[in-house]
């Protein structure tokens, strides 16, 4: 069995992976509130890391875990984790970006329909005592174009949500995408200056590397329509946070959506207060079966990896 593979759990993730891999004979030790401090004192004895986005995974923790194998991260974005470091010791980083697909997807639609019928604003009045109902005319997503940049996996699938709404769907992304999915949901890959000007919702589906970092500043609002919105539920980094709060004080954009900051928890609170934006605390994978899921998911690529190597050993 794994009883000789210790397994150390630095946040919490739902039960039902920790059983699996009890189950499958590993040595679990569980710290979901461990310090840096801790980590480096603790990281020498154990063979598998598995951390969601608190915990640092440092060149100095991944020097000092002496028989360190794997790191896995329940979860989406590695921002927490220096993987070139892992690449240079030989230590693959798995992560469950599958388990929120469809969760991410759908939080990007409903941001969509939120700000296109102003429903924050709307709940926000009455709560208030004020009924604004003639102050607020909205628009139908069916048939406006959502441009989505980052044709991957989430991007891939709020395509197909888009699509379903009846909505024009066209598509940023620098490697050739699948024609059958293209062809499937109608779908368009095009240049990213023809998609911010044609847009009128631009969704970002990208991890936040040196390429992508603030790919989104005011060279890129002013090509944009003032009629559109954007909406970032990927990683804060890829906007320019002064750039976008320029553009929606000036009407350059007609609002936008963030459940991604530059820092989370956000200190640029003067963004968050404009009425044109719609600020949710990173709660794209923050549902029950997503999360659920995740736990599952990254279970089975440990359990997976051990086999694999038995295997070829």
């Amino acid at each position: 069995m794994n009883s000789d593979k210790k397994i150390l759990i630095c946040d919490k993730i739902e039960p039902e992976g920790v059983d699996l891999l009890k189950e499958s004979g590993f040595t679990i030790l569980e710290n979901p509130t461990i310090t840096s401090e801790e980590l480096l004192e603790v990281i020498s004895e154990v063979h598998v890391i598995v951390v969601r986005s608190r915990t640092k995974i440092t060149e100095s923790v991944i020097n000092s875990g002496k028989i360190l194998e794997l790191i896995c991260r329940p979860g989406t974005g590695i921002d927490n984790i220096d993987s070139s470091t892992a690449e240079k010791n030989n230590i693959p980083v798995f992560t469950s970006v599958e388990a929120s697909t469809n969760a991410v997807a759908e939080l990007t639609i409903s941001l969509a329909v939120s700000l296109a019928r102003s429903i924050p604003l709307a709940d926000r009045s009455l709560k208030d005592n004020q009924w604004i109902k003639n102050s607020i005319l909205g628009s139908e997503l069916r048939g406006k174009t959502f441009g989505i940049i980052g044709l991957g996996r989430i991007g891939r699938r709020t395509g197909i949500l888009a699509s379903a709404l009846e909505m024009k769907v066209i598509g940023f992304e620098k490697q050739i995408v699948d024609k059958d999915y293209l062809s499937k949901y109608n779908v368009t890959q095009v240049k990213l200056n023809e998609l911010l000007s044609k847009s009128d919702f631009i969704s970002l589906h990208l991890p936040a590397t040196p390429e992508t970092i603030h790919m989104i500043g005011k060279e890129q609002f002013e090509l944009m329509k003032n009629t559109s919105f954007l909406i970032n539920t990927a990683r804060g980094q890829l906007i320019v946070e002064s750039d976008l709060f320029d553009a929606l004080s000036n009407n350059k954009i007609a609002g936008a959506a963030l459940d991604v900051f530059e820092t989370e928890p956000p200190t640029n609170t003067d963004l968050i207060k404009l009425k044109n934006l719609i600020a949710t605390p990173h709660i794209g994978a923050q549902i029950i079966e997503a999360q659920k899921e995740a736990s599952i998911v990254i279970a089975q690529k440990i359990i997976n990896f051990y086999l694999e190597n038995k295997t070829t050993e």
